[in-house]
């Protein structure tokens, strides 16, 4: 059998040599089963084996769903596996030709992509397949490249791998490679290298693991090929946590702050030995400017990309209505502008819905601006606010948590200067209850209209007397206590820079110190419980890769 069709998607057996030599093991044949019997989400939620994850989350798509690819272009998917990517890959293009070693993990691709009729799937080893590729505007390497040797016959067969790609792109073509960094923070604090399983694999250089044929790059031996392979136009990215399972990606144009890269057990494949607090680590590689070395993997754009994108963050782990992306796009070299869109169109009206309350809220802070927006082609669309965010005011004074409190405070009262006959007691009625439980406010002063995302890292200093606040995404119509919207600043900023606080007071005193009563605190902790269930589903069951968390050990002492 040389073709085959599940579906509208095509398979290509003529270089098949009828024989899997990479698997997962048997759970590629559980994963095969619930795609033919469209039970893929069922699987994903219930499962707590890595490969499942890997395979079936659309959390991967978040690697490339952001960069702009025409509908008139012709993708070359190299090393396509089981789909993860093949499916948004599919969206976005003319045609999708995907080569993949294995036929199971080829069946998979079809079952989950049967109703796409522009994939075909050339199955076999890429060496053998090669002669008869044509040209494309995009060529993937996702996953794939640090395998070069397996697939490559050649001396130096990675730098081989980039050379026989190149012949196979388009005059204008763009070659997008995701691998990860060997000198990756995550290695530096004892994650198991991804592909021998073992620790310092590659910070030791792969020394006593040649026979595996597999290795990664650091940044700067990246580079060094490229200039062997003569590819002088490229551009790096930063998916983080890393690549395979990205919910923000960074780029040299736009680097993450202090505070903002918070990676404790985002490693799902193995058990992990922490060396350090990896939170603090972070905010210390941020702060050197050394993000871009220290990085956990890599997404290089390689030839001509006119892509104006440097930053992209998702919203996945929530329920379909609220699934989004923020990104950040650069106008020119003194103007970036921000897009907010949905991930389906069940979200869209989540989205609209910010234009029409961005000017609503704000009106009883006095000093607060909102800033503005409007709806263009279904996306929110606003300026970039050049300016530092309180949370980067606060982050000075990290290690002096006294003084953190005094200006915690003062920016507190800042806030919630309203004029007073806009505050009164509030009644629950059937929209606060459905997002927030069932309680009574009658001894809680609220606003009619609230924004309750009110945190340091949404509100920057523009001068001095300009605060302004951004991503106006959860305002809501109805009395909502005050006070739980400023305990909710307090929480989010204190869950973000715990790893300096716990030593000096636990969450419970933060808020004590902070004036908030044992009553308050109980209340609005429960009510920050049952928003989250509306905005993640039932049981949180949409941020469903907590299940497949493993235990992490940090010196003597394990957390689960």
């Amino acid at each position: 059998m040389v073709n085959k069709k599940i579906g509208q998607v095509k398979l290509n057996y003529a270089h098949y040599k009828g024989n899997d030599i990479y698997s997962d093991g048997n759970i590629e044949d559980v994963i095969l089963d619930a795609c033919i019997n469209n039970r893929e989400k069922e699987l994903l939620y219930s499962s707590v084996d890595y490969a499942v994850l890997y395979h079936l989350s659309s959390i991967r798509e978040n690697l490339i769903e952001w960069y702009p690819i025409n509908k008139d272009e012709s993708i070359l998917e190299i090393g396509s596996g089981c789909g993860a990517m093949t499916g948004v890959l599919s969206e976005k293009s003319k045609f999708v030709t995907c080569v993949e070693l294995s036929s199971k993990r080829s069946l998979i691709n079809a079952y989950r992509h049967r109703q796409r009729d522009n994939i075909e799937i050339l199955v076999g080893n890429f060496q053998d397949i090669e002669a008869d590729l044509g040209k494309y505007d995009v060529i993937t390497l996702i996953g794939v490249w640090e395998y070069s040797e397996n697939y490559i016959q050649s001396d130096e067969p990675f730098l081989e791998m980039l050379n026989v790609v190149k012949k196979h792109l388009t005059p204008n073509g763009r070659l997008i490679i995701a691998i990860e960094n060997k000198m990756g923070l995550k290695y530096w604090n004892g994650a198991l290298e991804d592909h021998t399983g073992k620790q310092y694999s590659g910070l030791n250089d792969y020394v006593d693991d040649y026979d595996r044929k597999v290795r990664t790059f650091s940044k700067y031996e990246i580079e060094e090929m490229f200039s062997q392979a003569h590819i002088e136009e490229y551009k790096f990215y930063y998916p983080m946590p890393d690549y395979k399972l990205p919910s923000v990606i960074y780029s040299d144009e736009y680097m993450p702050n202090i505070g903002e890269l918070r990676t404790f057990k985002k490693d799902y494949s193995y058990a992990h030995v922490y060396n350090f607090n990896d939170a603090i680590v972070n905010d210390q590689v941020c702060n050197d400017k050394m993000f871009r070395y220290f990085a956990n993997s890599f997404l290089i754009i390689c030839g001509n990309d006119h892509n104006r994108e440097v930053f992209a963050k998702y919203n996945r782990e929530r329920r379909k209505e609220f699934q989004t992306v923020t990104v950040i796009e650069k106008k020119d070299e003194n103007r970036q502008i921000v897009k907010k869109r949905a991930l389906s169109t069940d979200a869209l009206e989540h989205i609209k819905k910010m234009q029409i309350t961005e000017n609503k809220w704000i009106q009883p802070y006095r000093n607060l601006k909102c800033a503005t927006g409007k709806i263009d082609k279904n996306e929110y669309v606003s300026e970039f606010i050049d300016g530092m965010s309180l949370e980067e005011i606060l982050f000075k004074y990290k290690n002096k948590p006294d003084k953190l409190l005094v200006v915690l405070r003062q920016i507190i009262e800042h806030i919630n200067s309203f004029d007073k006959e806009n505050l009164k007691y509030g009644v629950a009625d059937k929209k606060f209850e459905e997002i927030f439980g069932e309680y009574k406010l009658g001894k809680f002063l609220s606003l009619e209209m609230t924004n309750i995302d009110l945190i340091t890292s949404n509100i920057k200093l523009v001068s001095e007397a300009d605060w302004v606040v951004f991503d106006s995404e959860w305002v809501f119509d109805f009395p909502i206590p005050y006070r739980f919207v400023t305990w909710r600043l307090c929480k989010v900023f204190y869950d973000n820079c715990k790893a300096y606080l716990k030593n000096s007071f636990n969450e419970r005193k933060f808020f004590e110190l902070l004036g908030f009563e044992e009553g308050e605190i109980g209340q609005f902790k429960s009510m920050e419980e049952n928003f989250s269930c509306y905005v993640s589903g039932d049981n949180r069951i949409e941020q469903y890769t907590h299940n497949y968390e493993k235990p992490v050990m940090m010196q003597n002492t394990i957390f689960y």
